[in-house]
């Protein structure tokens, strides 16, 4: 999804009370991660649930960082310590500090849980308290601890700022002999989730390499079962997007 999809699709699960307790979000730009954490920050404790910043109390609050309910864990750089998600639960199993619905904790870069912090922070982020989200960020969701991302939805955003690029485009570059585009996709292509990264191929493959291509069939299924088996998925990536390029 793009950043707008992304906004609307959570806006209606707001509204609707039907929002995962735990939200990771996956973009390789940090700004537009940023963007939508703040944003979706806001809709949660605004008193109307706007999609648009609406000059409510807590709109303001939310956009000036000064809601006591919304704490942030992480620097996006270092590791996050065990004792940083230790105080974090404390704080959070306690009664409301101000008079919202809602308590938010977001975890910048949740790639940087170490596997100790990221045990302490398990069964929490599994059986949160009543009214309690987790809004989690990654560059790479292949970097995320398995065990984090079993626990949360995981969204991939798309990280052009012009909202140029989609998980799917990869087939219409292909069918409009796109070659450069396709290989500056191919860096995208890279930090989306392993499993979607499969689908997209093999999608792909029954819809046009079988048939139109079929020189590449052998080289796309390979590449295919090397990511299923390995974990050198961006050298794969790499060889058989430049495959693509030679192909179309």
């Amino acid at each position: 999804m793009n950043k707008t999809d992304t906004l609307n699709y959570l806006n209606k699960n707001i509204k609707s009370k039907t929002l995962h307790h735990a939200i990771l979000f996956a973009c390789p730009n940090q700004e537009i991660l940023e963007e939508i954490s703040n944003e979706f920050s806001r809709m949660i404790v605004c008193k109307n649930s706007s999609l648009e910043f609406d000059d409510c109390e807590w709109c303001i609050k939310a956009s000036r960082n000064l809601s006591y309910n919304i704490l942030n864990l992480g620097n996006g750089i270092e590791k996050i310590k065990k004792e940083e998600v230790s105080k974090l639960i404390k704080t959070f199993s306690s009664t409301n500090i101000e008079n919202t619905i809602y308590k938010i904790y977001k975890i910048k870069n949740a790639e940087n849980l170490s596997e100790v912090s990221a045990n302490s922070l398990l069964k929490f982020l599994e059986e949160p308290p009543k009214n309690t989200l987790a809004i989690l960020l990654t560059n790479d969701l292949n970097q995320v601890l398995q065990t984090i991302k079993s626990r949360c939805l995981s969204i991939v955003i798309n990280g052009d700022q012009n909202e140029k690029f989609h998980k799917s485009d990869i087939e219409d570059f292909i069918l409009n002999k796109e070659k450069e585009n396709l290989l500056l996709y191919a860096r995208e292509f890279k930090k989306i989730d392993k499993l979607d990264q499969i689908k997209n191929l093999e999608s792909v493959f029954h819809r046009i390499i079988l048939n139109s291509y079929p020189k590449l069939a052998d080289i796309f299924l390979d590449s295919i079962l090397e990511l299923k088996n390995s974990s050198y998925t961006n050298l794969v990536i790499e060889n058989l997007f430049i495959s693509i390029y030679e192909a179309i």
